[in-house]
């Protein structure tokens, strides 16, 4: 057997298990997330109400929570806006008393305390919701790419080369902000479960499944990370191969 196709085999072999391996992931924390937004919490109050709460308390005054209608919460909704320091909730967040609810609550007052504290990079959070798939759209440009290169006679993989390194340069822009998402968003959490565990308004059960949900989710953050990971590497073994195939042509 061929040796690239060996190492062919088990790169992709690796690549199947890693596949399994965050997709497990991604439907636990889903799955928690979902579960434990069934759970309402003994304290009957809006979520809305415990976020007033939680800032007031960890000296947070100054920051503003909004509660967004039904249009705004699809694409606004639960982030934290660091210009204007508010916190804005969904509708449904802001509605339920559950422990997702609550949760999520708990790590915008955590991001608000980052900022409080001076911590560079906060927009990176609001970048990677909103434009973190961005390298997913530069994979079918470069497969156009190497389709035209296929057909060419002229181009001997300047079009692939050229493309890959449009969507390199993207994906390593996305990567950067990805993992300062990651460390700022993570820290969030850790912030946000000491706040709610510190004040003493959850019982004994909340707080454990509170704590499940953080770490789940922390998990979830980290996969997320290690795909955007896998499509700098996709962006750059494009460019190699790109490469190889103009020096082979010449």
């Amino acid at each position: 057997m061929n040796i690239y196709l060996i190492i062919l085999l088990v790169v992709l072999g690796i690549l199947f298990i890693l596949f399994c391996i965050a997709g497990f992931i991604r439907w636990n924390a889903n799955r928690i997330t979902v579960w434990f937004s069934l759970k309402k919490l003994d304290i009957n109050k809006p979520i809305e109400d415990y976020t007033r709460l939680l800032l007031d308390e960890n000296g947070l005054p100054e920051v503003e929570v909004k509660k967004l209608g039904f249009f705004a919460s699809l694409f606004l909704g639960n982030t934290y806006k660091r210009k204007t320091k508010t916190i804005r909730l969904s509708w449904l967040t802001a509605k339920r008393s559950t422990i997702t609810s609550l949760a999520v609550a708990c790590k915008l007052v955590g991001i608000s305390k980052l900022h409080q504290e001076g911590a560079k990079n906060i927009g990176s959070i609001a970048f990677n919701r909103y434009f973190g798939w961005l390298p997913v759209l530069f994979l079918p440009i470069v497969i156009i790419g190497m389709i035209v290169d296929l057909v060419s006679t002229s181009s001997i993989g300047m079009i692939t080369l050229i493309f890959a390194c449009v969507g390199l340069a993207i994906t390593i822009f996305c990567f950067i902000l990805s993992m300062i998402s990651l460390r700022l968003e993570t820290k969030a959490l850790t912030y946000g479960k000491e706040i709610i565990c510190s004040m003493g308004i959850l019982n004994e059960q909340e707080e454990k499944k509170i704590s499940k949900l953080f770490s789940a989710w922390k998990k979830l953050y980290a996969i997320n990370a290690i795909f955007n990971a896998f499509e700098l590497l996709f962006f750059v073994l494009s460019i190699i191969f790109g490469s190889l195939k103009i020096f082979v042509k010449k």
